[in-house]
């Protein structure tokens, strides 16, 4: 397996982390710890979750995260994983509204801490931003919760790069660790921003795969909706309905889609696999995470713990474009 190093975390971790926002809704607490037995038993060690993952059900708790401290708990294995979440999340009926203040923020974190059965976070994530209040605010809250011990590393999920940037140059001049990396939503299946339902996701693009490159030592990403929803296993199955997933249809998909067959053809690997084992061959450290809605997606996703591409395959799926 190809471990990875993420900025601030003592464990490698591994190349593909399982994603857990549909614990306790449409995956049962069973099958998720099922899930997570399988995942960590074949070399996964990175786990994401975050504080509004459940809240949306009936009973508004932060379901994901109990879910995987019970299991944590079960199996004793904590210092083993690598241990992501995510904190500040808008309310769901006001997307644009700001939960970013030390109240809110202390009061995720510390339910996260709680839920998860542990004294520390490995990364820390801001779910979403707030132009209107300065990067050396959010900073100093992030930091001040580092020196408390509540978190190694922290970074940003859904900011844009000129804000990104902007919280380095703060970072420096106030000597704090600074971000980690960044979370935003990438795969190779390319998105187009404007087709998004929700308008406040945030998109990889050319800046920030810049950006990306020019730190690699101290900037990671791990990359939300790693699979594009399942787009070119339906595509190459044939079975995309018309208008389905069409924030994904594009000329570069389908010149990536024909060279995932090739590949897949060549080594008898699932496209899903290649799909997450792609973003292993960029030049900075970037880890999917990778959502399952059952037993038999996590197995095709545990081949990417293992699969390795040549440069030459990497620039064939890249299909022109970098990212």
């Amino acid at each position: 397996m190809m471990e990875k190093r993420l900025p601030g975390v003592p464990l490698p971790v591994s190349p593909v982390s399982l994603g857990t926002a549909q614990f306790g809704d449409s995956l049962g607490e069973k099958e998720a710890c099922e899930l997570l037995d399988v995942y960590t038993e074949r070399g996964g060690n990175l786990l994401d979750t975050a504080n509004c993952y459940g809240r949306w059900l009936p009973h508004g708790e932060n379901v994901s995260e109990q879910i995987l401290g019970r299991w944590l708990k079960q199996h004793g294995n904590r210092n083993g994983l690598v241990i992501s979440t995510k904190g500040g999340h808008p309310p769901f009926d006001a997307m644009t509204a700001s939960r970013l203040h030390e109240k809110e923020l202390r009061y995720d974190l510390e339910s996260s801490l709680r839920a998860l059965g542990t004294d520390h976070v490995d990364l820390y994530w801001l779910h979403r931003d707030d132009p209107t209040l300065p990067v050396e605010e959010l900073l100093g809250l992030l930091e001040q919760f580092r020196r408390e011990g509540k978190l190694l590393s922290y970074g940003v999920s859904n900011w844009t790069t000129e804000r990104v940037r902007q919280a380095a140059k703060a970072a420096a001049a106030h000597g704090y660790a600074g971000f980690c990396g960044v979370q935003n939503q990438w795969s190779l299946a390319r998105a187009d921003h404007d087709k998004l339902v929700d308008p406040t996701l945030v998109c990889m693009d050319q800046p920030l795969y810049d950006l990306l490159k020019e730190h690699p030592d101290t900037l990671c990403t791990m990359a939300f909706s790693a699979m594009g929803k399942g787009y070119f296993t339906k595509a190459a199955a044939g079975t995309l309905r018309d208008g389905a997933l069409r924030e994904y249809r594009c000329a570069l998909n389908d010149r990536r889609l024909d060279a995932l067959r090739e590949i897949s053809g060549t080594h008898g690997v699932p496209i899903a696999a290649l799909v997450l084992a792609w973003m292993a061959g960029k030049p900075f450290p970037a880890v999917p995470i990778a959502a399952v809605s059952g037993m038999n997606q996590l197995l095709e996703l545990t081949q990417a713990l293992d699969c390795s591409l040549s440069a030459d395959e990497i620039v064939l799926l890249d299909a022109g474009e970098e990212y």
